[in-house]
Parts: structure tokens; sequence; C-alpha cells
């Protein structure tokens, strides 16, 4: 009898969500901004990859997708991680790159927390994979390399199958 991967995967989501807060934050990535870089307060976590942040509105990760919260519990789970690095109240640093808005008006936004880059932290978990729209590619190269580092050690979100289709595949309804 062959048995579906589906469960397995879901299980090791529902058991990564249990571990939040328990996994050592990744060494490494970017060491600080290069570009200017704009205060504000963490009011809301949309999703894994947009938050709300006072004065400055909804801001998009860029260079970074995530499931969508749909997709529960994998959506679900990026979106906790992300509330992990930046909980509600928090104050950030939003570093903009070449184009400061996406076609839904979110300003793309690369966020900075006590120091760390939260966009490369997000992929380096195996919370979110890359996704570059140039000319906004800053951090592409440490993005990838984050990327690759997660997927080969099968952390996060690579370890319950969670990528097996990628949230933009998804959106796209490819699989």
């Amino acid at each position: 009898m062959t048995r579906s991967r589906r469960p397995t995967a879901l299980a090791a989501a529902l058991a990564l969500a249990s571990l939040l807060g328990c996994e050592p934050v990744p060494e490494g990535g970017p060491a600080a901004p290069v570009r200017a870089v704009t205060e504000c307060e963490v009011t809301r976590i949309a999703d894994g990859d947009s938050i709300d942040c006072a004065p400055l509105g909804r801001i998009r990760l860029v260079g970074i997708d995530t499931p969508e919260l749909s997709q529960d519990p994998i959506g679900r789970v990026a979106a906790d991680v992300l509330r992990s690095h930046i909980p509600i109240g928090s104050r950030v640093g939003v570093e903009l790159d070449v184009e400061e808005r996406d076609r839904n008006g979110r300003l793309l936004g690369y966020v900075w927390a006590e120091g760390q880059l939260v966009n490369w932290l997000m992929v380096r978990s195996g919370h979110a994979v890359t996704l570059t729209y140039p000319p906004n590619v800053q951090y592409v190269d440490a993005l990838e390399a984050a990327q690759g580092a997660a997927r080969s050690e099968r952390s996060g979100l690579w370890a319950a199958d969670g990528f097996d289709c990628l949230p933009i595949e998804r959106r796209r309804g490819s699989c």
C-alpha cells in the first residue's frame, strides 16, 4: 500500500508551528542596510511576507514569497514565524530598493529588526522562498544563498514538503 506524503507534510508543518520560538536564529546574512532606513511600528502581520507598519502602511517584504494563509497550516506557520521575528508593537527599520511600490500599492521593503534582515531570516529558516522582480535585487545573492542552505538542510517548511508547490505557482493555479 502506497502511503500519501500529504498527511505527513501537514503533521510536520503543525509540529513546526508548535516549535516556534524554540528554533535558534540562523547566523549570517547581510550585516547592515545599504540604503537609508525608515522606522515604523509593526501593527499587524498580514501573512508570512506582508505587514502593516505605522505610519508607512502595508509593506510587502521584497525578495521573498511565502505560502498563502489559505494554504493552512503552512501559510499560518509562515505568518507565525514572521510574527516571532517582529512581534506586533516592535519597531523595525524599512529599507527600500529601486522600485518603492508593487502593482497593489504596497511598499516594497527590506525589514530590519535588531540588526538582522528579516527577509533573509525568513528564507534562511526555511519559511520563505526567494522571489525576485528586477530591478529590486539589492540582496538577491544573500537570499538565494540562504534558500540553498535551508533547502539542503530541509529547514522549516522544506522539511514538511511545504514548497512542493511554490507560492507563486499556487497563485497561478499550476499546482
